[in-house]
């Protein structure tokens, strides 16, 4: 089973742990970054161009799933990301 998704949010796609939070439209969830977040209706559909990745969710996901060390960002190279 994959542990985390990706929900976007905030105008970031940020991920959670799907064991733990199922988002729904509205309702505030903590992101793997950190950020408490609450995804509007507009968010669940396809329209319009993807929103960009959060990078500190990206390397958070990087850290607990194992990946190894030369594949994680610093978290000095995450915050300079856009």
């Amino acid at each position: 089973m994959i542990r985390h998704w990706w929900q976007p949010a905030k105008g970031r796609r940020h991920a959670y742990n799907r064991t733990t939070v199922i988002p729904g439209a509205d309702q505030m969830f903590t992101a793997l970054c950190g950020t408490e977040v609450a995804p509007t209706a507009s968010d669940f559909g396809l329209d319009g161009p993807p929103s960009p990745t959060c990078w500190q969710c990206d390397r958070e996901i990087r850290v607990r799933d194992g990946w190894p060390a030369e594949q994680i960002p610093s978290l000095a190279a995450v915050e300079a990301m856009p």
